[in-house]
């Protein structure tokens, strides 16, 4: 990775520490008092989420998933000897089975969706890193995934109380996953959203049109302050 994708990442990083996370942290402080919450967090990268909510939720159990082995060893060695954090080194869709991930110069950015080479987005996104359109995806390769409701059920999961979801545009596919009755047993469903064409996605594809025909049919819109995108919590109706 060259350094001046590196600073830029570093410059992310801070920027969510002292703008998004403080948001995020009021939200759940706000309509949560659960002490020991089970926790998915479906794109773990390097742990930034886990970090998180470990500090809301020290006695927290979360299971991370995440595909890149690369990162995968890293939280490995960053977690080892915790035994509430379960990772997971496999990608979450709607099937089981094997997905090709695409990975990109910037780690926080891998995905499963083929990219939109004629995005504004995309092309602005490429000038401020430094790099040509197709150098973005640096490197393929094929990764196990799984069904989500397979893997609730296999691990015995009675109830979650916040399913995070950010996988660069396959949230769609990793909804698909769980069936209806798994949805009345998660409380809060954190979904990072695009605004943007990076993706090449079916327009049918809407999260949000899932989420309420599941019970889910009201949000909070947080902003990442950077880029088009947002985080969008949706709430169970009462």
């Amino acid at each position: 990775m060259g350094i001046r994708i590196k600073f830029i990442q570093a410059i992310l990083d801070i920027h969510e520490r002292i703008f998004f996370y403080p948001k995020l942290r009021a939200f759940y402080r706000k309509r949560t008092s659960i002490h020991q919450p089970t926790i998915l967090d479906i794109g773990a990268n390097k742990g930034q989420s886990i970090d998180f909510f470990l500090s809301l939720f020290p006695d927290a159990r979360i299971f991370a998933f995440e595909p890149n082995p690369i990162l995968f060893q890293k939280l490995q060695d960053k977690y080892q000897g915790n035994p509430s954090i379960h990772l997971v080194n496999k990608g979450v869709s709607q099937q089981n089975g094997q997905l090709e991930l695409k990975e990109t110069v910037t780690d926080e950015t891998s995905t499963f969706e083929n990219l939109n080479y004629n995005s504004k987005h995309l092309e602005w996104k490429t000038k401020i890193l430094g790099v040509k359109k197709d150098e973005l995806v640096h490197k393929k390769y094929l990764v196990d995934v799984i069904h989500l409701s397979d893997f609730i059920k296999d691990t015995n999961i009675k109830n979650i109380n916040i399913l995070k979801i950010d996988t660069e545009g396959h949230e769609f596919s990793v909804l698909k996953g769980l069936s209806a009755e798994d949805f009345t047993h998660i409380d809060f469903i954190q979904v990072e959203h695009h605004n943007d064409d990076m993706y090449l996605h079916p327009k049918q594809q809407s999260p949000e049109i899932l989420l309420t025909e599941n019970g889910f049919p009201t949000f909070q819109v947080i902003s990442h302050g950077f880029g088009n995108l947002d985080e969008r919590i949706y709430m169970k109706a009462l």
